[in-house]
């Protein structure tokens, strides 16, 4: 987190293959022409505005949300207004706001902003491109709900979620989790002897790595790695 940012207005531009935490009370967002990308930000006081993004993923409690002639981009939202979806935009994917960081509930009450009403599911479409028979927008399936870690250690009391999910959602959360102890079990009741939990492990970590690559989080986990220090002459 960054007191230099509390409170600002900001501006993000032309962001392509990034991820981006602004961990902060924010006044004022606005993102432009970013491709490719991840956006985690702190409380917004006013207003979220997108345009003319392709590929982005935002995750954001805010006052206010709109967007305008992007495509493909994911947005979690918190937001106690109804998101605007003006012209232009295409394949929008609308999903409840789903991470949490220790400082979120204090700068959530900075903001002014609380955990409900959310209206993320309820938004204002304006422009002729939308249509009922072929709306610009869907809802992010249970099935592919997830939470979202932030991947960095920060000091503060919000340990978790702060609110309740919606029922569906938490129940899709639930079922990965019983999917996830099923599979504890059955390699457990598998009895490998040592060799074959080796070669198992180097198996599972191949396929891991494959996933990381094929998923385009390869570059994320690697932008998390410290950079080493020169050594001093």
């Amino acid at each position: 987190m960054s007191t230099t940012l509390t409170d600002s207005r900001v501006k993000v531009h032309r962001c392509h293959y990034a991820f981006m935490y602004l961990l902060s009370p924010l006044r004022y967002v606005s993102i432009e022409k970013c491709r490719h990308s991840t956006i985690v930000l702190g409380p917004v006081a006013t207003t979220v505005h997108v345009t003319s993004c392709e590929d982005l993923t935002i995750i954001t409690p805010c006052r206010r949300f709109s967007i305008s002639g992007s495509t493909l981009c994911t947005v979690h939202l918190l937001t106690p207004t109804r998101p605007l979806i003006l012209g232009g935009n295409d394949s929008i994917t609308l999903a409840p706001y789903h991470t949490h960081y220790p400082m979120l509930q204090d700068h959530m009450a900075k903001s002014g902003i609380a955990g409900l009403p959310n209206l993320w599911n309820n938004p204002l479409c304006v422009g002729l491109d939308h249509q009922e028979s072929f709306p610009v927008y869907s809802f992010l399936p249970p099935q592919d709900f997830f939470m979202f870690v932030i991947p960095f250690e920060l000091e503060g009391d919000t340990k978790e979620l702060p609110w309740s999910l919606p029922s569906e959602y938490e129940e899709g959360l639930l079922t990965r989790q019983k999917q996830i102890k099923n599979w504890q079990k059955t390699v457990k009741d598998a009895k490998l002897n040592p060799a074959q939990k080796q070669q198992f492990q180097t198996l599972v970590e191949s396929r891991f790595q494959a996933w990381l690559v094929e998923s385009g989080h390869k570059k994320q986990v690697d932008g998390l790695v410290p950079v080493p220090s020169s050594p001093t002459k």
